[in-house]
């Protein structure tokens, strides 16, 4: 009963302050931001740049031949590229014989541009454009970071196709495209490729490209910025002399302490739900969702009443809460690229908070993974919690 009459006194006193609505205006910010930038499916636009030496009648034909008869394509406004002085080197893949050209000159080209459109979507997915000479594509293609693609007609008459590389690619890329440029019909074979079916083994168990960015948000924005505020509302009670004044009164300091946190947690907690439903809707198993997002923000919360300890105002504490803040934050990479993640990364405790929010949002999660990181946040809360506690009263003196 102390503790939950504390709690209201708390939700009182913080209510008149900035901290206690900086989360939801955030969240309202970032809800906005996301319904109104994000799509919900990602859709990656490639560009090609080509010199083909085939009259122009003929590049209806060649598009046909290259994107298939139920590919969708239509001619573009040109597009402007100027060209800078350069020295360009590049290698026959055949022969591994260097050619160097030089260029003093600068112009402005202007590209005739076509768009490709998936014949399943009907989403803009390629953009193509034609220079009129083979040095020209190579300017072109250094100058944009473009793919580069020379189409010229063979001894026997077929197409012969010679794709450009940058060099940076991985030995594995290089042998692959090596293997489709001699396969003697690439753009057969690639429509050959598009062509068959897939069969998906189970339900899709994913996040569309505007979903996806709820961990982050419940985790980075709701679960570090809690810890921020219980780290601010610390070492303002310190400075003001609150807490030494509590240590008079007959409230123990782990009920002060745990009265902090409830109180960023309903904010928190508030604040998630924001975010997500609407973008979320009605799949997420919200209990389970609920459980995972209070124990990421009571856990960050703990480390922030840790970290408070150590400071006596926001001042002193500003350069540790900036540095915990950024390696807090570094596993969000591993999230974004899930091929980085090293050990190192994979132990700090935002690693696990992620995974653990991010299979609440699908469709069929694994429960088991996320009750298990959930023991271990609650493990945690209750180790830091200890801690700080005994900070708090040795500092106190009781």
């Amino acid at each position: 009963m102390k503790l939950w009459s504390n709690y209201c006194k708390e939700m009182k006193i913080a209510s008149r302050g900035f901290y206690f609505y900086m989360e939801i205006v955030m969240a309202a910010i970032l809800l906005v931001g996301i319904l109104l930038l994000v799509p919900v499916d990602s859709v990656t636009v490639t560009q090609e740049v080509i010199y083909t030496d085939l009259p122009a009648e003929a590049v209806g034909v060649l598009l046909q031949k290259s994107f298939g008869a139920t590919a969708s394509y239509e001619r573009a406004e040109d597009t402007r590229v100027r060209l800078k002085p350069d020295t360009l080197t590049y290698y026959d893949e055949q022969t591994g014989e260097p050619f160097t050209l030089t260029f003093d000159d600068k112009k402005t080209l202007e590209l005739e541009t076509w768009f490709a459109y998936d014949p399943v979507t009907g989403k803009h997915d390629q953009t193509i454009y034609f220079t009129g000479s083979f040095e020209d594509m190579l300017r072109v293609a250094k100058t944009e970071k473009w793919y580069a693609t020379a189409i010229q007609p063979g001894a026997d008459g077929a197409l012969q196709y010679r794709l450009l590389l940058f060099g940076s690619e991985s030995e594995r890329y290089q042998k692959l495209i090596s293997a489709m440029m001699n396969a003697g019909s690439t753009p057969a074979l690639l429509q050959a490729a598009e062509s068959r079916e897939v069969l998906t083994l189970g339900a899709e168990n994913v996040l569309n490209n505007r979903q996806s960015y709820m961990p982050l948000a419940v985790v980075i924005m709701n679960g570090l910025m809690g810890m921020l505020i219980v780290i601010a509302y610390l070492t303002l009670d310190k400075s003001a002399g609150l807490i030494r004044a509590m240590a008079l009164t007959p409230m123990h300091t782990r009920a002060y302490l745990l009265s902090k946190v409830l109180v960023v947690l309903t904010m928190s907690l508030i604040s998630s739900l924001v975010v997500t439903v609407p973008v979320m809707g009605a799949q997420p198993s919200y209990p389970l969702f609920i459980l995972t997002a209070a124990l990421v923000s009571v856990l960050s919360c703990m480390i922030g009443l840790w970290v408070a300890s150590f400071f006596e105002d926001v001042k002193s504490a500003f350069g540790v809460i900036i540095l915990l803040m950024v390696l807090l934050m570094l596993p969000s990479m591993s999230y974004i690229i899930p091929a980085f993640a090293p050990l190192w990364i994979k132990l700090m405790p935002t690693y696990p908070m992620l995974q653990a929010v991010k299979e609440t949002l699908l469709p069929s999660p694994d429960t088991s993974y996320v009750l298990i990181v959930c023991a271990g946040m609650a493990a945690g809360s209750a180790l830091f919690l200890w801690w700080s506690d005994i900070r708090y009263r040795k500092s106190l003196g009781v």
